[in-house]
């Protein structure tokens, strides 16, 4: 009985499986609208990364928005929150 429950607790608390995908070329890259992008943003099932550089994201940034800048090291990418949307602008 205690590994019944011991197995459902593990298998609870586990994030879902992120598929890691490589694309092509930029053109296949998938796109969102903004009003796609602020519903699952205002759902919680997405987070905003700002890849601007530094000085565009002292100026201004979306709220909520993480800044790693293109070219980050690979601890800055440790910040992004596992089974959520990534949603990457720089402009």
């Amino acid at each position: 009985m205690f590994l019944t429950v011991l197995a459902a607790a593990l298998l609870a608390c586990q994030q879902p499986g992120i598929e890691y995908v490589k694309y092509e070329s930029e053109a296949k890259v998938p796109r969102i609208t903004a009003e796609e992008a602020k519903k699952e943003f205002d759902a919680g099932r997405a987070v905003f990364v700002d890849s601007r550089g530094q000085g565009s994201w002292m100026i201004e940034r979306l709220p909520g928005a993480l800044e790693i800048i293109n070219g980050a090291t690979e601890d800055k990418y440790s910040v992004l929150p596992k089974g959520k949307k990534i949603i990457v602008y720089c402009s």
